[in-house]
C-alpha cells in the first residue's frame, strides 16, 4: 500500500472552498450585467429581461461548472477546473476593481457607496483568490492521482 492511498483525500474539502463564492459570483454578475446597480444606498435592482438572460447565462454556466466538480471523469472536473479558474479570476479582479472606484467616489465624485457594501465586494475578492489556491490543490490531486493510476 502506496503512501497516497493510506492519505485521506482532501478533494471534498478543496471543492467546497472552491466553489463558496459562487453565489457572491452570481451578485457579481449582476452588477456586470446592469442587473442591479451600487449607489450610494446599496444594490439597486435595475433590469431589463436582456440584462436578466445574461445574467442567467453567467450564473447556470457558473453552477455547471460547479457542478462538474463532482463527476466521475477526470477530463470533466479538470475541464471545469479551468473554466472555473477564469470565472473567479474575474471575480478576484472585478470585485476588487468595483470597490477601489467605489471608494474613492470614481472619476467624476459621485460614485459613493456604503461601507457594508465596499467590505462585501472586498470579501468576495479575497474569497475568490482563496478559492483559486483550492481550485490549484485539486487539480495537483487530480493530477497525481492520474501519474499513480498510470503507474
Amino acid at each position: 500500500m502506496t503512501s497516497q492511498q493510506t492519505k485521506p483525500s482532501r478533494h471534498g474539502l478543496w471543492r467546497l472552498a472552491s466553489a463558496a463564492p459562487a453565489p457572491l459570483l452570481f451578485v457579481l454578475y449582476a452588477l456586470w450585467t446592469d442587473l442591479v446597480t451600487l449607489d450610494g444606498t446599496g444594490f439597486q435592482l435595475a433590469w431589463s429581461p436582456g440584462d436578466f438572460t445574461e445574467w442567467l447565462a453567467m450564473a447556470l454556466g457558473t453552477a455547471l461548472l460547479v457542478a462538474a466538480f463532482w463527476s466521475g471523469s477526470r477530463s470533466v472536473r479538470v475541464f471545469a477546473y479551468a473554466i472555473y479558474s477564469l470565472a473567479l479570476a474575474f471575480g478576484f479582479g472585478a470585485a476588487g476593481v468595483v470597490a477601489i472606484v467605489h471608494a474613492f467616489g470614481g472619476p467624476g465624485g459621485d460614485l459613493d457607496a456604503p461601507r457594508w457594501a465596499l467590505a462585501a465586494l472586498t470579501v468576495t475578492s479575497m474569497l475568490c483568490a482563496l478559492a483559486l489556491l483550492a481550485l490549484a490543490a485539486l487539480l495537483v490531486d487530480d493530477i497525481r492521482a492520474a501519474d499513480a493510476e498510470s503507474s
